[in-house]
This record gives structure tokens, C-alpha cells and sequence, in this order.
């Protein structure tokens, strides 16, 4: 599975898993693969006083393994609350923007980390006291992108060897590594999970039937994942240009429950944007809701879903939009609220007498905007109003210039409302559906 990249970054924080990662991924290179280009990058996230000579003792290993060794340190203020969740938000930011600076021409780059067998043990354990479905318990995957759009591949080769093997395999080279004082913290939940496992190890409740249940599950959610495409494609699934998607709600309701709620949850996820994810019981419900009743609508994790007698619509709610604008400079490319890359291009050639300006300002197009382009929108093909209030608009000063997702709804001769000098890249064009 790693043999495939041009560039593989071994996370290592300085714990013997990945240290024993670290190890492990040079002998294997120097048996299998002496041409694959392999560095090793370490998170500084300066929580704790030793952070940084942690991450200086892997750089010194790595150098002894002749690998390229980077620091990635987490600048600015740390929450007092949720740090464990920031953390991990942080590294895999921070590894992301590592990672794409070497995937150029092409390259194809992963980022590989040591995740272990009592790690998925850990994580089952944890969703299943929330009381999560299939996707949860199935646990981590082995391979998945680093972040949603992300051409950065995350890989966990580890998945099955256990954290007592990754141990002693750094003992028996005499490796150095670092204990991490948070990992027994019980003020965290993982270490309060972890310190119960030894407890259920000595009941019979081996990690290693835990972590085979999460993979079996994993095959299941699989086989699911499989009918859930296949019923998808039953249902006449439409997406206007990322401003809204459209089914069939007699085929819908035709459906199993449980794959009801997934294309739900699916499309909730694709155009809720920035908004938190809704939980497993209240997609229940709004499933439930929508066989039960007529014509309905409702919001839910940032998504409008319009159920009416023929057709289910589902959009952006604008209402859940972060108000406040970003800009965006030549050559700059910026992501807005989960969905779009916005690239302003560093040489702008705008038409019909717009000056090239310092900064263009986003924000979303609201009631005001959109009125002011209904006279350039085909009356017959122009999407439902309150879907376009959300989508992304450009600005200088108080003049709109651009609204690029409703250029295919334009009329005919009407100025375009995507100039040249701009791209607006969905991010959920290469999703499944």
C-alpha cells in the first residue's frame, strides 16, 4: 500500500508507536524501495514545556536513519476546553499543508501514521458509548484522504499489530522514545477508555476481539456503502452546479430506512458547509419525519431539506452561514465554508471595464444579491431562491461582480457572471454522489 506513492511523510510524535513507524518504514524502504523519497515531519504543538526537544530527539533519530526530518509547530493561542479534538484538527492542518508542498507535477504524496491495533480498540469503545451506528464502529479506515478534498492520502499500515509489538520493536533496536504524560490523563476520554480495556482484558475482552469486530464491521459498512450507491442511482439524483441537489421522493421512500438516512446524512454533509454534522438520531428522525408527513421542510446540520409532493431539495441554509467576509488577493486561492476553492488568478484580466484591484470581498449573496441578478437568470431554469442566498459572491466595494455558481442558469447574452479571472471549484465533485 505505500510502495504505490512518490512521497511518503512518516508522522512521528516521539511515543514508541511511531517511532517504531519511523523504523520500521526506513528498513522496509532500504530492503524494497531505495527510490521512493521518504521525510519524516513532527507536530509541535507546544501543550507541554518538553514539546519541542521531544521533537528534536526524532529529529536527531531520523537523522541517524538518514531521513528528512521537519518540525510543523502549532502557533497561537490553545483552547481551554476540547484540546484533545484541536489537537488532532491542528496536526492534520498542519500535516496537510506539509504534504501539498510536495505534491507538485503530479507527485502523488501520502502521510502515513502509526495507529495500532489498541488504538481501534480504543476508538470502538468510545463511539460505542455514543451509541454509534455502522460507520462509527467500523473504526478507522486504512486508508483515507487526509481531509475531505484533500488529494493528500492519509495511510495506518499498523491497523493489526498491536502496541506491545511496536514497543518492544523500538527496545530491541535501542530506539529512544518519549511517554507522553496526557496518554494516562484521565481528565481525557481516550485515557479513561484505555485505562477500562486493561479491566476488560483481564474479563476476556481482548483488544484483539475488539479490533476484529471494528474490521468485520468495516466490511460491513462496506457492503453498505455498496447498496447505498446502488439505491442512490435509483433515485434520479440532480446537483445544480453545487447549488442545490434534487430526488426523486417516490423512489426515496421506496428505500430501506437505513439507506434513507444515509443518502440523507450524505447530502447533509455535502451542503451543510461549515456547520457541525448532525447526530445519528436526529437523521433518524428527520427520516421518520419525512415518511410520516407530506409536503415538509427542515434544517438540519446546516442543510435545508424540502420535501415536497414529487421531488426532495436539498441546499445550503443561508441563515447558518458564517456572515462575516474573507478576500481574496491575485494568486490567492481560499476555501469558503467547506464547499468551494475559490482561485483568483495573480494576473487578472476582468471584463467589461472592472478594475484589477488589491483584494475582491466574499461573502455570500443573500436576498439583495440575488435580486439584483434575477433580470440576468432564465426565469425557467433558475434554481430556488433561498438556495442561491448562500452560495459565494464577489465583490468591490458595494458592486457585485461575479456569483460563479449561477453562470449555467444565465440567460442567454447576458453578461457572465464567471469572468475569466476567477475559479470556483466544488469540493464535492469528485464525491460519489
Amino acid at each position: 500500500m505505500l510502495a504505490r506513492f512518490d512521497h511518503l511523510i512518516v508522522a512521528v510524535s516521539g511515543g514508541p508507536d511511531s517511532m517504531a513507524l519511523m523504523v520500521l518504514a526506513a528498513e522496509w524502504r532500504a530492503r524494497t524501495s531505495p527510490s521512493l523519497a521518504l521525510s519524516v515531519a513532527t507536530v509541535d504543538h507546544g501543550l507541554r514545556p518538553q514539546s519541542r526537544s521531544e521533537a528534536e530527539m526524532v529529529s536527531d533519530v531520523a537523522q541517524r536513519l538518514e531521513l528528512p526530518h521537519s518540525i510543523l509547530t502549532w502557533e497561537g493561542g490553545k483552547p481551554s476546553t476540547g484540546v484533545p479534538e484541536a489537537a488532532r484538527d491542528a496536526r492534520y492542518r498542519l500535516l496537510d499543508e506539509h504534504a501539498r508542498s510536495f505534491a507538485v507535477k503530479g507527485l502523488r504524496v501520502a502521510v502515513v501514521t502509526a495507529h495500532h491495533r489498541d488504538d481501534q480498540a480504543e476508538t470502538f469503545a468510545m463511539r460505542l458509548a455514543r451509541g454509534a451506528g455502522i460507520d462509527g464502529l467500523a473504526g478507522m479506515r486504512r486508508e483515507r484522504p487526509l481531509h475531505a478534498g484533500s488529494s493528500i492520502v492519509l495511510i495506518r499500515p499498523l491497523l493489526e499489530i498491536s502496541k506491545a509489538r511496536l514497543v518492544a520493536t523500538v527496545t530491541a533496536r535501542g530506539v529512544a522514545a518519549v511517554d507522553d504524560p496526557t496518554n494516562s490523563d484521565l481528565r481525557f476520554e481516550r485515557a479513561r477508555v484505555r485505562s477500562r480495556l486493561r479491566e476488560f482484558e483481564a474479563a476476556g475482552f481482548s483488544t484483539n476481539a475488539i479490533a476484529i469486530s471494528a474490521r468485520r464491521l468495516g466490511e460491513a459498512r462496506d457492503a453498505l456503502s455498496y447498496a447505498e450507491g446502488a439505491f442512490a442511482a435509483s433515485l434520479g439524483l440532480s446537483f445544480g452546479n453545487e447549488v442545490f441537489a434534487r430526488f426523486d421522493r417516490a423512489a426515496f421512500e421506496n428505500g430501506p430506512a437505513f439507506l434513507r438516512q444515509r443518502v440523507i446524512a450524505r447530502l447533509i454533509d455535502r451542503y451543510g458547509g461549515d456547520s457541525p454534522a448532525p447526530q445519528l438520531s436526529e437523521i433518524e428522525d428527520l427520516v421518520a419525519r419525512m415518511q410520516r408527513d407530506g409536503a415538509s421542510a427542515a434544517t438540519l446540520g446546516g442543510a435545508m431539506i424540502s420535501a415536497g409532493p414529487r421531488f426532495v431539495r436539498v441546499w445550503r441554509e443561508a441563515g447558518r452561514l458564517d456572515r462575516s467576509d474573507i478576500s481574496i488577493f491575485p494568486g490567492e486561492e481560499r476555501v469558503w465554508d467547506r464547499r468551494f476553492l475559490l482561485r483568483r488568478r495573480a494576473a487578472d484580466a476582468p471584463k467589461g471595464g472592472i478594475l484589477d484591484v488589491a483584494a475582491v470581498t466574499v461573502r455570500p449573496l443573500g436576498k439583495r444579491g440575488h435580486a439584483s441578478l434575477l433580470p440576468r437568470l432564465e426565469p425557467m431554469r433558475r434554481p430556488p431562491a433561498r438556495a442561491a442566498f448562500a452560495l459565494p459572491s464577489f465583490w468591490i466595494g458595494e458592486e457585485l461582480v461575479a456569483a460563479p455558481s449561477l453562470a449555467p442558469f444565465s440567460r442567454l447574452g447576458a453578461p457572465p457572471l464567471d469572468p475569466e479571472w476567477l475559479e470556483i471549484v466544488p469540493l464535492a465533485a469528485s464525491a460519489s454522489y
